[in-house]
């Protein structure tokens, strides 16, 4: 049942998403050849595509922001929440769904862009300058101690990051509907707030606490 679920998130999510990361590739393939040939249109096409491409890209972060939100606030919190509550799964499984589902298409974000730049750099006329420095940072890589640890470590922390996010969104969504009247604002106002009794626990651990002051590195 909770693969069902995250199915269905997934299938949601991905009707806006998928078509916006085809459209990146595109574009990315678009603005490539713009910039092989000298010439005076295709140089052209380049700068428009440019601009699409960076449009583009802020449009699937915001998007996906909005979708994450809308799916936990109509699937779990609205009238579509008494179907899913009826379910013979847990509260936890409910909210674990569409928790991974926005995890892979954050994931599957990330991986789009990667392989917009890999087409850029293959297609364009830079790519073997860009390889050569590519090369040189994987030689320098290799010349640090732990360097394979600390981005293992890196993309941990990323990854907890991005569920802390996740779940501060959930969190203000769900003591939203403590308010009788306008719930959307009094989540609005709950994520403000979380927000910051976050920033000033941080700045305590880390600023007044000897021990943990000297961890911060």
């Amino acid at each position: 049942m909770f693969g069902k679920l995250m199915k269905y998130d997934i299938k949601a999510l991905g009707k806006i998403i998928f078509p916006l990361w085809g459209a990146l590739l595109i574009l990315g393939f678009i603005f490539s050849l713009g910039i092989r040939f000298d010439l005076t249109v295709a140089s052209s096409i380049a700068v428009f595509s440019l601009i699409a491409i960076i449009g583009v890209i802020a449009a699937i972060f915001t998007i996906g922001i909005i979708i994450v939100i809308q799916r936990f606030w109509k699937g779990l919190l609205k009238q579509e929440g008494y179907l899913m509550f009826t379910l013979p799964v847990s509260v936890r499984s409910l909210i674990l769904s569409k928790l991974f589902s926005a995890l892979l298409i954050s994931f599957g974000t990330v991986v789009v862009i990667v392989l917009l730049g890999i087409e850029v750099m293959i297609i364009s006329p830079a790519n073997v300058f860009i390889f050569d420095y590519i090369k040189q940072i994987h030689i320098e890589m290799l010349q640090v101690k732990y360097a394979a640890f600390s981005i293992g470590y890196a993309v941990i922390l990323i990854l907890l990051a991005m569920i802390a996010n996740i779940y501060h969104l959930y969190a203000a969504m769900t003591l939203g509907q403590l308010s009788n009247k306008n719930r959307f604002l009094f989540a609005f106002a709950s994520y403000i707030i979380l927000a910051i009794i976050f920033s000033v626990v941080d700045y305590l651990m880390l600023n007044i606490i000897p021990d943990l002051s000297n961890l911060a590195g």
